[in-house]
C-alpha cells in the first residue's frame, strides 16, 4: 500500500496548518513521491527524513524505478511534526496496530486522529460498510479522511471497485463534507 504523490502533497498542505497532528493509516502508508518532490516538501524542515533500508524491494513492490530512496513513512510524517500510528491486520513492519476492519475497532481509538488515510486498504475489506464505519470513527471533529482506491480496471484486485458515488452517498452524511473526488 503506498501514498501517490497527489495524495502526499495534498496531506503536506494539511499538515503545515496543523502543530502535533495525528494520522492513522490503514495499512503501511509507503511514500512513493518522487525524491525531488521529496525534497521540495521538506525543504526548511528542521528534522531530518531517515529512509527506507528496503526501498529497493519497496520501488520493486510499487513497479517504480529501482534505485530509489523510499522514506520512513514515521519519520516522513514526523520532519512536519507530525505523529503516525499504523493498523493492519498483521504486523507487517513492526508497530502496527492490530485490527480486523471488518469487525468494530477498539472504542479507546474513536475520535484520536486528525488525519486518517485509506491507502488502498478499503476494496479488500469484505465487510465495507463496517470498515468505513471504522476509519470515519477515528477522526476528530474537524479532521479528514483521504481515500485513494480503485474505481474500475483493476481486475482481481480485492472485492470491490469504488466508484464516486459511494464517496458522495457515504460523506453526504450529517457531519461530513466530501471536499475532492477524482478519478484518475
Amino acid at each position: 500500500m503506498a501514498i501517490t504523490p497527489l495524495m502526499t502533497l495534498k496531506l503536506v498542505n494539511e499538515l503545515k496548518k496543523r502543530d502535533g497532528a495525528r494520522i492513522a493509516s490503514m495499512g503501511y502508508p509507503d511514500i512513493i513521491a518522487s525524491e525531488k518532490l521529496i525534497s521540495q516538501l521538506t525543504t526548511g524542515c528542521l528534522k531530518p527524513l531517515a529512509y527506507r533500508v528496503d526501498s529497493d524491494a519497496i520501488c520493486q513492490r510499487h513497479g517504480i524505478e529501482p534505485a530509489r530512496r523510499i522514506p520512513d513513512a514515521e519519520s516522513f510524517f514526523g520532519v512536519f511534526g507530525a505523529k503516525l500510528d499504523v493498523f493492519d491486520i498483521v504486523q507487517e513492519r513492526g508497530g502496527e496496530i492490530l485490527c480486523d476492519l471488518n469487525y468494530p475497532i477498539a472504542p479507546d481509538h474513536a475520535k484520536q486522529y486528525d488525519f486518517v488515510l485509506d491507502v488502498g486498504t478499503l476494496e479488500h475489506c469484505f465487510n465495507i460498510a463496517q470498515a468505513a464505519f471504522n476509519m470515519a470513527g477515528l477522526v476528530k471533529v474537524g479532521g479528514m479522511i483521504f481515500h485513494e482506491n480503485p474505481s474500475t480496471g483493476w481486475n482481481n484486485h480485492g472485492f470491490y471497485a469504488l466508484q464516486p458515488t459511494w464517496y458522495a452517498d457515504f460523506y453526504g452524511q450529517p457531519g461530513w463534507e466530501l471536499r475532492d473526488c477524482r478519478m484518475r
